[in-house]
């Protein structure tokens, strides 16, 4: 059996031991392996809530789960170092971000000139003609 604070450091970011994704065997068996009464909430909160709910599941479902599919066994977690291990790469600290250059002032489009305009003189709007 793992020591107890190795398993809460596991559980604080994994939901089970044996799969990410649902109650194992793996859980079956470590959950049996620890003694009722024997997890404190306030000492070993997360192993407090995964032992609660694995002693529920096993008690309800001890060899199929609720859709009716056999509990999978599931996989012996990485407890040695006492977190889950996960791929990281090495990544290279960021480089400074190149100061911005200053953004040119915004030209206004040029206006067309009419051919029959002369400079000053505006455009009257014709008016439609009663009759």
């Amino acid at each position: 059996m793992a020591a107890l604070d190795q398993l809460n450091t596991y559980l604080s970011s994994s939901s089970y031991l044996g799969s990410a994704t649902g109650v194992t065997l793996e859980d079956y068996r470590q959950c049996k392996e620890i003694k009722e009464g024997s997890v404190s909430e306030k000492e070993f909160p997360h192993l407090f809530r995964w032992y609660t709910h694995v002693s529920y599941l096993m008690d309800k479902y001890p060899e199929v789960d609720y859709r009716g599919n056999k509990i999978p066994a599931g996989t012996v977690p990485p407890l040695t170092s006492g977190a889950p291990q996960t791929a990281k790469k090495d990544i290279a600290p960021k480089k400074e971000a190149a100061p911005k250059k200053e953004a040119a002032p915004k030209r206004r489009p040029q206006q067309r000139k009419k051919l029959h305009q002369k400079k000053g003189q505006r455009r009257r709007k014709q008016r439609p003609m009663l009759l």
